[in-house]
């Protein structure tokens, strides 16, 4: 047995970011709330909505940091409130996303950025349009947010079938600027969210068709979109896969790679995409064993089998100047324990279909020695 939930309305195409107002017409969507990063305040793209929105957009708040705050959340509902926003526009990679979903249900159900993080119940929040700036989160389709209070070294998700968008506009020519950097570990991202879609316990025919398809189009287009930004046929297509492993992902959660990468991004500081790719490889090699049928996926994918499929991933990530190896990133042995169990803690962990345990995770690990 198997479902599928996906209420997302999804507008996909090159300029159609342009067309945002009339889409918001039809959707009958008014007086919308900017929510961006600095940079897409600062690069022009939040006034342009703004301006081509036909009044439709009441305000632009652009202080939302990377892994963004309870401070931020606040920030966002309070403009909200003063703006008398009737629903929010995301605008930018998915810290923008996650901001702007925390912020659409604290606005609907009068709650602070705290008591979302604490995990108070959301079952009701403002319409969020999202507009991505990167090929990367997925966040666009999803029914999930992340936020941090900083001081007290604590990270959740906000998660409710509530905070899905109603309206995805991916437009790929917003992602012909990002940079190199940008470009390598949000386009590594799309792929842990398609081959963790293959190796959760939630996975269905329909996530595995979404997840093969996403797969195989970041590894013909992401080198390609890393070493030419201006390879607009491989920008468009990880635009596809990332909104196409969203999909997967939606459904079936993150896996094994995700749950390592948190520790790895909070306490060493390593970006989410290339804390997720640094033990990719590993985990899908030991879902294979559980899941044979990863084997068939990876030569849909173009692989002789899984092994391969792994092989290639860690070549991708090499070729991407992402790390691999624990002395890059500033790990040592007498950290491997922490990382081990901090791992397995996570809920993640508990949606991977290969039970390894800690000391499974650990040994994962040391072979990046």
């Amino acid at each position: 047995m198997w479902k599928f939930y996906q209420p997302v309305d999804i507008v996909f195409g090159a300029g159609k970011v342009e067309k945002l107002a009339e889409i918001m017409e039809e959707k009958k969507l008014d007086k919308a709330l900017i929510v961006a990063d600095p940079f897409t305040e600062k690069c022009g793209l939040a006034k342009k909505v703004m301006d081509m929105s036909k009044g439709k957009v009441v305000g632009i708040i652009s202080e939302v940091e990377p892994n963004p705050s309870i401070q931020n959340v606040d920030a966002c509902i309070a403009k909200a409130k003063e703006t008398g926003a009737e629903c929010i526009i995301a605008i930018g990679g998915g810290s923008a996303m996650d901001c702007a979903k925390s912020t659409a249900a604290g606005c609907k159900m009068n709650l602070c950025g705290s008591e979302l993080l604490a995990g108070a119940a959301v079952t009701s929040a403002l319409p969020v349009i999202a507009v991505p700036t990167t090929a990367g989160t997925g966040s666009e389709v999803t029914a999930g947010a992340v936020i941090s209070d900083k001081e007290k070294g604590i990270k959740a998700a906000v998660f409710s079938p509530a905070i899905f968008p109603v309206l995805a506009v991916v437009d790929p020519e917003l992602t012909y600027t990002c940079p190199p950097a940008v470009t390598a570990s949000s386009g590594i991202d799309v792929l842990a969210h398609a081959l963790d879609a293959l190796t959760s316990v939630k996975a269905s025919p329909a996530t595995d068709a979404l997840a093969v398809r996403a797969a195989k189009m970041v590894f013909e287009n992401l080198e390609k979109a890393y070493l030419d930004g201006n390879d607009k046929a491989a920008r468009d297509n990880m635009s596809e896969a990332c909104v196409t492993a969203g999909l997967a992902f939606s459904q079936t959660g993150t896996t094994g790679s995700h749950a390592c990468s948190y520790i790895l991004t909070s306490k060493f500081g390593i970006p989410h995409g290339e804390a997720c790719a640094f033990t990719l490889d590993s985990w899908f090699r030991e879902n294979a064993k559980v899941r044979p049928q990863l084997n068939e996926f990876a030569k849909m994918m173009g692989f002789s089998d899984a092994d391969e499929a792994a092989d290639e991933v860690a070549k991708l990530r090499d070729k991407l100047k992402l790390r691999s190896r624990l002395s890059e990133i500033g790990v040592t042995e007498a950290d491997l324990d922490e990382i081990a169990k901090s791992s397995n803690a996570s809920g993640n962990m508990t949606n991977n279909i290969a039970k390894i345990g800690v000391d499974g995770i650990r040994r994962l690990f040391a072979e990046k020695a």
